[in-house]
């Protein structure tokens, strides 16, 4: 728990921001990967035949959230993962930068977020639902913030 050495001080990372930190590796890496292997795998996924696997697995396609997942898909195109892998990578950076009590991860943390929120919006539809995203990433931004004097600039 121990971290960053300040003239013969060691400073300690309050608990908030483990926690906060380890929730949000978690969540952007899982999030990086999985766009990641969707730039990856773009045509296999836009070209799988819905038909086929309806036959195969038709419990799965009793809700439509499936297909319509797959069209979204699509709709975005391979730019949208690319972009949101980008994000993605920033906000990692800026967690492993707050995890080792550094101000500047809060600035990387927050662009990055913001960015997240704003691609579907550019990239899918201006109606996509975006306010849960929105109150989740502020409730983490915010209480980011509390850990925020905690933290040391850059030397």
């Amino acid at each position: 728990m121990e971290n960053r050495t300040n003239n013969n001080q060691q400073a300690r990372r309050p608990q908030l921001l483990t926690v906060l930190a380890v929730l949000s590796f978690i969540g952007s890496g899982l999030s990086l990967f999985s766009n990641l292997m969707t730039i990856l795998f773009y045509d296999t996924i836009v070209n799988i035949n819905i038909e086929e696997l309806e036959e195969l697995y038709p419990a799965m396609f009793a809700d439509p959230t499936f297909q319509n997942s797959l069209s979204i898909i699509a709709e975005a195109g391979r730019s949208f993962f690319a972009f949101s892998t980008l994000a993605y990578a920033g906000s990692l950076f800026g967690v492993y930068k707050m995890w080792h009590l550094q101000k500047e991860g809060l600035h990387y943390y927050a662009i990055s977020q913001i960015v997240i929120l704003l691609l579907p919006l550019i990239f899918i539809s201006m109606k996509m639902p975006v306010m849960p995203s929105v109150l989740l990433t502020t409730l983490f931004v915010l209480l980011y913030f509390r850990s925020f004097k905690m933290m040391e600039d850059e030397k």
